[in-house]
């Protein structure tokens, strides 16, 4: 028996909102969700620290490897022959990282959900407001590292008048977000593209918004290149829900556990320093970064990062 549940108000200050400010459609949502859990303690709670620090200390892949590009596109070859078999159901989009059964981090605390899919049902509350409160005015969306398109979906659900383009560096990605706006009839595009090496033919419209969910982690600390790319065609707005480990606390056992995992894997870092390094020099305005305390076993991936750049103003000087 689960004596806990989230409430509006945990999610309005996960999200870093008020819960006056909540979208209708997020209620709706929120109502509908089972969301109940405990709290783990004593000899459960050290048994998950100790399967934590297991996993961290023999886990071996390496984020940037040059292997890692065959098993994103086998990865997402799967999901495309997974997606043609089951007649074009759109839950075969969920990415499999997202896993049933399993403790979550949350508040601080490791928890265990009612909801076997309590991550996935969390996550989707929290893109529904995310592309509620950003993503409304926008014209155009490219998503950077889209995978199978699970975020480009929801995307076309809630806006069809919008143009949207899915951006990956494997083949398999593209071709699955082409079937997908094939099938539906969706305004939706996929592309080949590598964060890492920008292609520079590449068009953003201005009235466009770029988003990343969990794909800068990818990079292995490799996004100048790809900030560079952004600030020469600068969009309207940019969102990276992105692992961000300068926002643990080290003197924490909860966050240190997640330091030392995102650290072994080799995720990207310094990504949020840069952009307030880029904002102290008047290049960028940093709108947001919050941490949701919510997240998977080993880490949490879904910090809210909010930036535009700062388009260069011409005095007839050159300057």
């Amino acid at each position: 028996m689960c004596n806990l549940t989230v409430t509006l108000e945990d999610v309005a200050d996960s999200f870093g909102t008020t819960v006056e400010d909540i979208p209708e459609e997020c209620r709706v949502l929120f109502a509908e969700t089972d969301f109940r859990y405990n709290i783990l303690e004593g000899e459960e709670r050290d048994r998950v620290i100790l399967d934590v620090l297991k996993k961290t200390d023999l886990d071996r892949q390496r984020i940037g490897a040059a292997e890692r590009k065959d098993a994103w596109q086998q990865g997402w070859e799967e999901n495309l022959r997974d997606f043609v078999e089951h007649g074009y159901d759109l839950n075969s989009l969920t990415p499999k990282f997202i896993r049933p059964n399993r403790p979550i981090r949350f508040k601080g605390n490791y928890i265990l959900p009612a909801n076997p899919m309590f991550e996935l049902a969390y996550l989707r509350l929290f893109r529904l407001w995310l592309f509620k409160e950003y993503f409304a005015d926008a014209d155009f969306v490219y998503e950077f590292g889209c995978g199978t398109g699970f975020n480009l979906v929801e995307l076309a659900r809630l806006y069809p008048e919008k143009k949207l383009y899915g951006l990956d560096f494997v083949p398999a990605s593209v071709e699955l977000v082409n079937k997908i706006g094939q099938v539906y009839r969706w305004n939706l595009t996929g592309h080949l593209f590598d964060m890492t090496t920008p292609d520079d033919t590449f068009h953003i419209d201005k009235r466009g918004v770029v988003l990343t969910f969990g794909a800068l982690e990818q990079l292995a600390g490799k996004f100048e290149a790809f900030l560079q790319f952004l600030f020469e065609r600068p969009p309207a707005l940019c969102v990276n829900i992105e692992p961000t480990v300068e926002l643990y606390d080290r003197d924490k056992l909860f966050d240190y556990l997640a330091i030392k995992f995102h650290e072994q894997r080799g995720y990207s870092e310094n990504y949020l320093p840069r952009l307030i390094e880029l904002e102290n020099q008047g290049k960028v305005d940093l709108l947001k970064a919050k941490r949701l305390f919510f997240g998977s076993l080993y880490m949490e991936g879904y910090t809210c990062i909010i930036w535009r750049p700062r388009e260069r103003v011409d005095n007839g000087t050159g300057n």
